[in-house]
């Protein structure tokens, strides 16, 4: 039993370890690309997987134009409390690809609906956006427009075209501009959070397990023994005895 014991908490222990070291993954990237100069699109375009993943949060430049008419909102994104949503709004390349783009937050009214629409124009502009890679939990059940998560593939499915699938982009400005816009989203303040703690004290626990196995085992032993033996007396037993004995002549030598 200790050793499975042990086991599990080892085990739970390199999940705590594989989250840390995920979190300071990402602190990494947002330290290493966040204030990089812009690159062009194509750099990550052509990228997949695991390559994109050297690209979170870095610049890149792009043309073409929104598809406002597909515009969606992510509800339950609140900030500083405040609840709200964001808006994603597809953004078609003269190339004909389309990359989904996530234009900012949009507080929620007291009927948690979006204050404002904030829609862009469809005319051609030049945008400047951060590389940001899709969400993996599903959608859950929302109004027509809504998601509760940017998971790509779902947002392909229900716009029923083709778009970006490796990653969508954050947008940082656009030339030329609107009128107005959606409150710009700030820079991510990470850190590693209480795992590598929560590992250690895994490992604690695993070693305690050992312990009170060792523990159990020698009282087991001592049982034995006392039930075969009547006149056998367990070392603490004896020590117990010896450390009152002690105290007993001390207190009769004080009072002589």
């Amino acid at each position: 039993m200790a050793s499975t014991f042990a086991v599990a908490c080892v085990a739970l222990a390199s999940w705590q370890i594989d989250r840390r070291n995920e979190a300071v993954s990402k602190i990494q990237r947002v330290a290493d690309n966040y204030d990089l100069s812009p690159i062009a699109f194509t750099e990550v375009s052509t990228l997949q997987d695991e390559s994109i993943l050297a690209y979170e949060w870095r610049t890149v430049e792009l043309s073409g134009s929104y598809v406002a008419k597909d515009a969606l909102l992510v509800r339950n994104r609140a900030i500083a409390g405040q609840p709200g949503f964001v808006q994603l709004v597809p953004f078609l390349l003269s190339t004909g690809q389309l990359v989904v783009v996530e234009r900012g937050w949009i507080a929620a009214d007291s009927e948690l609906k979006p204050s404002s629409t904030f829609l862009p124009s469809e005319s051609k502009k030049t945008i400047t956006a951060r590389v940001r890679l899709g969400e993996t939990i599903p959608n859950r059940e929302s109004p027509t427009g809504q998601l509760t998560s940017i998971n790509l593939r779902e947002i392909q499915d229900l716009l029923q075209v083709e778009i970006e699938q490796e990653f969508y982009l954050r947008m940082v400005k656009e030339d030329p501009g609107e009128a107005s816009y959606p409150q710009p989203l700030s820079r991510p303040v990470l850190d590693e959070g209480n795992h590598l703690s929560y590992a250690v004290q895994w490992v604690v626990f695993a070693v305690m397990g050992f312990f009170a196995l060792f523990w159990a085992f020698r009282q087991e032993q001592e049982f034995r023994r006392m039930e075969k033996d009547p006149t056998y007396v367990p070392k603490a037993s004896r020590r117990k005895a010896n450390v009152d004995s002690n105290v007993e002549d001390e207190i009769l030598d004080r009072t002589n």
